[in-house]
C-alpha cells in the first residue's frame, strides 16, 4: 500500500545532483496514527521505510522493492504534532541491478531516521 496522500503529502520537490529533497506534510488524522499510539501518535519506523522508498521511486521513476537494508538508525522519534513537515533527503545512484539508496528524515531541529539500502525495480 502506498502511503503518500493516506501517510504523507509532498509539497515539494528539489532535485539535487544526486537525488532530491522532499518537502513532506504528515496528514495528522491519518488512521496509523490512531493506532500507534491512541492519544500520543508517533510514527512508526516501518512508514518512515516506506515513504522513504516511495521517495525514491519518485526520483527513479520506477517502482522499487526494497532488497537489502544495510544501515537503518532511528535516532528520534518523531510525531505528527510536533513535527508536521519534515524532509526526506535522498541520494539515490544506479547500478546493473537496481539502485542504492541512502536516505535522511529531518526537520530544522532533529535528525529522525537515517538509512542506506539496496531497491530493485
Amino acid at each position: 500500500m502506498l502511503l503518500e496522500n493516506k501517510y504523507y503529502q509532498i509539497d515539494n520537490i528539489e532535485n539535487t545532483t544526486s537525488g532530491g529533497i522532499f518537502h513532506i506534510r504528515l496528514i495528522q488524522d491519518c488512521d496509523v496514527y490512531k493506532g500507534h499510539f491512541p492519544g500520543n501518535p508517533i510514527c512508526p519506523g516501518v512508514c518512515n521505510i516506506e515513504t522513504i522508498k516511495e521517495c525514491a521511486m519518485h526520483l527513479a521513476n520506477k517502482n522499487l522493492y526494497i532488497s537489502t537494508i544495510q544501515k537503518c538508525r532511528l535516532t528520534a522519534v518523531a510525531t505528527p504534532h510536533e513535527c508536521p513537515e519534515m524532509d526526506i533527503i535522498i541520494n539515490i545512484q544506479s547500478s546493473d541491478n537496481g539502485f542504492t539508496v541512502t536516505a535522511k528524515i529531518k526537520d530544522l531541529v532533529k535528525t529522525y531516521m537515517e538509512f542506506k539500502g539496496f531497491m530493485t525495480v
